[in-house]
């Protein structure tokens, strides 16, 4: 967060011309959060406005620009408990919402509804806005509450738009929903014909259901309604990057970075689509170019170690990661912690993975990739106790349990001693996926190492025959497991079937793999 006094210097080097609270507010609904605080700053100083009215918006521009501190300090500054005002409220529901308190949220928002007589579609959309924007904490209770604000004024474009929104974050739970946002996407243009956003909003329907060339007229039809605004560009070059149109996409976003020449998130918007999209080279470009200009910029030290991650490049990624928590202006997301328990975890640095790792699940605690991830790096430190909790809370949390996360629960269990558990767990593995061969291997290596277990050693020989099923057809990947899967098939035949052809057979199998193999060589020379 800046200091104040910069911040406040901004007020002298805004665009000129007299401008409301609602130019601020139709400069944050179009996403350009730095203009709407330049608006809001001026607003201050003039003090034309309510100052409550002014910290409220300053702190809505500054949650959506992903600047939370910033928001909170404005939040904390519209409540006045002699005042008592309905938008007040609504700020401390949306400071308890930051908190991650939803019960205090509402309380708040309650009493903003009672101090306005539920009569203010104002104050029913910055709650509807609160539950949606900047992430969607509840969508019914944000299509509750902006429904509600359009009921008392459903001339409001800005209401319709957002209400649309909240139909489409639901409809992953309810498909219906899109066709209920298009509709209020559609209304809002019958509205205001010449509403950009409404264009924009359209534009984004039609993109994320990969209907293109829709998509890339709405954003046209956005353009040229209003040419000066900036959004639409950026939108049309993610469409032109969807349909490998690479020199229009560049050409548009550097018509969106020009129209805001002053805002470093114009700039990076590009580098966080291709991110988004899983271009991690492109990403990895934009970062070190950033860098290049603002060696300790954030985003592009955060997005330079992501990228190195998931290219596999584990010491660059390390060593930018490391960059980033050593800048004193780091301001951590719990992506980050996430990132760097991985890179530190894949390049070695044990202690330092635990620590992100334990970081990241306090805020995230039934992560199910992250509760694998974490379990297998507590597995790779030997710390095998504290990995069968991690795995077992998974188990129990998370819909899909991979093969892999049997594996290594099951090893952990071999050593900690326990062969019943182990012996549970791979037999849970060959149920729940029968063609993988580290069940039957496993199950079996269990078994053998506790023989105890069964009063017939060789009883496990059904389940080295299925290894041999599986892994003949790929021998290379399989070799050590093969080998001794043979080698017990032999031992089986010589000990307890007394078939010495069949014995020699197996052994020889093992030759093959490997001439070199003690076990095959002294039982050959055993048997001739």
């Amino acid at each position: 967060m800046k200091p104040l006094f910069v911040i406040f210097t901004l007020i002298f080097y805004t665009t000129a011309g007299a401008q409301t609270l609602a130019d601020a507010q139709k400069e944050i609904d179009n996403e350009n959060y730095f203009k709407a605080r330049q608006i809001l700053y001026k607003l201050l100083s003039a003090g034309s406005v309510p100052k409550h009215e002014v910290y409220y918006y300053l702190g809505n521009a500054y949650l959506k620009d992903d600047e939370p501190d910033s928001a909170k300090m404005f939040y904390r500054l519209v409540f006045n408990p002699d005042t008592r005002t309905a938008l007040g409220y609504v700020a401390n529901g949306r400071l308890a919402l930051m908190s991650k308190n939803k019960t205090e949220a509402k309380a708040n928002f309650d009493r903003a509804l009672q101090t306005s007589k539920s009569k203010s579609a104002a104050i029913f959309y910055e709650i509807g806005d609160a539950y949606l924007r900047p992430e969607v904490i509840d969508a019914a209770a944000a299509i509750q509450h902006l429904e509600s604000a359009f009921n008392l004024d459903n001339k409001n474009v800005t209401i319709v738009l957002t209400l649309a929104d909240a139909y489409m974050a639901n409809s992953s739970n309810d498909q219906s929903m899109a066709g209920k946002a298009m509709n209020k996407y559609e209304y809002a243009t019958e509205l205001d014909s010449k509403n950009v956003l409404a264009w924009v909003k359209q534009g984004r329907i039609w993109l994320s259901g990969k209907v293109y060339d829709r998509a890339i007229e709405c954003y046209n039809k956005a353009i040229a309604l209003d040419p000066s605004a900036a959004l639409p560009y950026k939108e049309l070059g993610e469409a032109y990057y969807f349909t490998r149109q690479y020199d229009k996409m560049t050409e548009n976003f550097k018509i969106y970075i020009n129209k805001n020449p002053e805002d470093l998130r114009a700039r990076k918007a590009l580098m966080e689509m291709y991110f988004r999209n899983k271009d991690y080279e492109k990403t990895l470009e934009e970062a070190n170019r950033g860098l290049q200009v603002a060696p300790d910029d954030i985003d592009y030290l955060r997005f330079q170690f992501y990228s190195n991650y998931e290219l596999k490049r584990y010491k660059d990624g390390y060593d930018a990661m490391k960059r980033f928590w050593d800048n004193p202006n780091s301001k951590p997301k719990p992506r980050d912690y996430i990132y760097s328990a991985k890179i530190a975890s894949q390049y070695g640095d044990t202690a330092r993975a635990m620590k992100f790792y334990a970081v990241a699940l306090q805020n995230d605690s039934l992560n199910c990739d992250l509760l694998g991830d974490y379990a297998s790096a507590l597995y790779k430190a030997k710390r095998y106790r504290d990995a069968i909790v991690q795995y077992n809370i998974k188990k129990e949390n998370c819909t899909r349990f991979t093969n892999v996360d049997y594996y290594y629960l099951g090893r952990c269990y071999i050593y900690v001693g326990d062969s019943i558990s182990a012996d549970n767990t791979f037999t849970e593995l060959i149920n729940k996926y029968p063609t993988s061969i580290d069940g039957y291997y496993w199950k079996a290596q269990t078994n053998v190492i506790n023989f105890k277990m069964s009063n017939d050693l060789f009883s496990v020989l059904p389940l080295y025959q299925k290894v041999i099923e599986i892994g003949e057809k790929d021998p290379k990947t399989h070799k050590s497991k093969l080998i001794e899967a043979y080698n017990f098939s032999g031992l089986y035949q010589y000990e307890k079937a007394k078939n010495n052809e069949m014995a020699k057979s197996f052994f020889m199998k093992t030759l093959e793999l490997d001439p070199n193999d003690a076990t095959a060589n002294e039982m050959l020379k055993a048997l001739n």
